[in-house]
């Protein structure tokens, strides 16, 4: 088993170490391997690009776990939409042929009292396209029995941000906290798995 974490900056670890990055603290935690996907500035239609072009096809296997979690830069450039919902789930389609599991990250938005790296935007109205798009791919992963996490009410004070978007080394400790308590399980039950077979 390894984890595959599909996303943008706030997975790649924008504004903090490389090991301080949630993605570094998980694959620590686990003594998995984990593979960080993450590229700054990634749209969820790019997400999905490199999903079906490489990550998933080549570096995905039975039994793996794959994170998907964006929506933050879909939001700042054009407003994100009942597509990028459908892309997302996709990835999941994607990830469910290989046999491995699919979960979906909900990113925390925006910060409105850190400083503004969304620049002139207003921050309450890219909020109200954000939750949109949030609670729509809540509701969708419910229908499907996919699993996922909201950051959102967990990363909601500024000082757990570096400017409004990307987390501190703080904020990436309680990303990885809340995703090692989801998938702990999953682990669980892979560990046993490989035991029992071993004594077969």
């Amino acid at each position: 088993m390894k984890i595959i974490c599909i996303g943008d900056s706030l997975t790649f670890g924008y504004g903090v170490w490389r090991m301080d990055c949630w993605v570094s603290l998980l694959e620590k935690r686990t003594e998995l391997r984990v593979l960080n996907r993450g590229y700054n500035g990634d749209t969820i239609a790019y997400m999905l690009q490199r999903s079906k072009n490489k990550i998933i096809p080549y570096e995905t296997s039975e039994g793996d776990i794959v994170i998907i979690i964006g929506g933050a830069n879909d939001t700042l450039t054009y407003g994100a939409n009942a597509d990028d919902v459908k892309n997302i789930l996709k990835i999941c389609d994607l990830a469910l042929e290989k046999n491995a599991t699919p979960i979906i990250g909900i990113q925390p938005g925006f910060m409105e009292s850190a400083y503004p790296f969304y620049g002139p935007l207003d921050p309450v109205k890219l909020n109200e396209n954000f939750n949109a798009f949030a609670e729509a791919l809540i509701a969708e992963a419910e229908a499907r029995g996919l699993t996922y996490f909201d950051l959102r009410p967990i990363l909601n004070t500024p000082e757990l941000f570096e400017d409004g978007v990307h987390p501190t080394e703080e904020g990436h400790e309680i990303i990885a906290d809340t995703v090692l308590r989801l998938i702990e399980p999953l682990i669980k039950h892979d560990t046993q798995k490989i035991d029992s077979i071993s004594h077969l």
